[in-house]
C-alpha cells in the first residue's frame, strides 16, 4: 500500500528553532489499515517514513558508536544519549506521538494512556552481537515502532521474526509475568531456537529496509531478531508506547520490570 496523506503533504518538525524533518501526515484511514495490518499479518508497514537524508546522519551516530565500542554489540536506551540525532527529534515530535497514540486507540480500542514514548536504539556486530539473536520476548508495552537505521543487505541480515498476537493484553500484572516467566527462562528459549533452525517452528520473517516504519503488537507478540553477520552492523530504533501495568503494585513489589515511559509526560513529547 502505498503511504497515504490527509492533503496537506509532509509535517514539517522543528527542532532549535531549525527545520531538520520531514514526516508524512496521514490520513485516519490509512491508520486504520495499518493496524488493520498489524492484527491480520502480524505487522504494518509505513514506507519511505523517514527519508534518506535524514536516516544518513543517524546511520553515522551509529557507524561512531559500534567502533568506539570496538566493532561489538551497543544500545542506548531513552532520549538522553541520542540527543541531538534523528531519534530524539521523532521522540519530541508531537505528529509522531500523535501517530503512535492512534495505532494505540484504534488497536486496544480504548484512550491511548497519559504516557510518553519509551525509545532504544539497538546495534548488533561482531560475536557480542551474535548473543542477541533469537532471543524470544513479549515487549512491555502494546504498540511497538521499529525503524530500520542499517540492515545488511547480502548473507545474515537479522531478520525480524515473530508469532504475532499469541496473547491478549492482560488484565493483571500477574498473569503478563506468569508469560514472561514462561517465556524467559533457558529450556523455553532453547526449545525455540532449536525448533525454529530446524524448521518445525514457522514464524512470520520480516525483511526490513532502512527509512520504513513498522509496527506490531510488541506486548501480544512473542518476536525476536536473526543473527546478523559478525562483520556487518545491524542498527534499529525501537519506539514503545502504551504500558498497560505502569501502575501495578505487584510489578513495583516484585522489581522485575521497571517502568521506562514517564506517566503523565505524553504532551511533554
Amino acid at each position: 500500500m502505498e503511504l497515504g496523506s490527509s492533503g496537506s503533504g509532509n509535517q514539517l518538525i522543528e527542532a532549535g528553532g531549525a527545520a531538520v524533518l520531514s514526516l508524512p501526515e496521514l490520513s485516519r484511514e490509512r491508520i486504520a489499515e495499518l493496524v488493520a495490518d498489524m492484527s491480520t499479518k502480524g505487522f504494518g508497514v509505513l514506507p519511505d517514513y523517514v527519508q534518506p537524508e535524514d536516516l544518513a546522519r543517524l546511520r553515522s551516530f551509529v557507524e561512531g558508536a559500534v567502533s568506539a565500542a570496538g566493532e561489538q554489540y551497543v544500545s542506548f536506551a531513552g532520549e538522553e544519549p541520542v540527543r541531538g540525532t534523528l531519534l530524539q527529534v521523532l521522540s519530541n515530535s508531537p505528529v509522531f506521538a500523535d501517530l503512535l497514540h492512534q495505532v494505540y486507540e484504534l488497536g486496544a480500542g480504548a484512550p491511548a494512556p497519559d504516557q510518553s514514548l519509551y525509545q532504544v536504539l539497538r546495534c548488533l556486530k561482531g560475536e557480542s552481537g551474535l548473543k542477541h539473536a533469537l532471543l524470544f520476548h513479549y515487549d512491555s508495552y502494546v504498540v511497538t515502532a521499529l525503524l530500520p537505521v542499517i540492515i545488511p543487505t547480502e548473507g545474515l541480515t537479522g531478520k525480524l521474526v515473530m508469532a504475532p498476537n499469541t496473547r491478549p493484553i492482560r488484565s493483571s500484572y500477574l498473569f503478563n509475568l506468569i508469560d514472561k516467566i514462561i517465556l524467559d527462562n533457558p529450556v523455553t528459549q532453547f526449545l525455540l531456537r532449536k525448533a525454529y533452525r530446524s524448521g518445525l517452528l514457522k514464524l512470520t520473517q520480516i525483511a526490513m529496509v532502512p527509512g520504513n516504519l513498522y509496527f506490531f503488537w510488541g506486548y501480544r507478540s512473542v518476536h525476536g531478531n536473526e543473527a546478523c553477520d559478525p562483520d556487518k552492523i545491524r542498527a534499529t530504533a525501537l519506539f514503545h508506547f502504551g504500558d498497560p501495568h505502569t501502575n501495578s503494585g505487584l510489578r513495583k513489589f516484585t522489581g522485575r520490570a521497571k517502568t521506562r515511559a514517564r506517566v503523565g509526560a505524553a504532551q511533554s513529547n
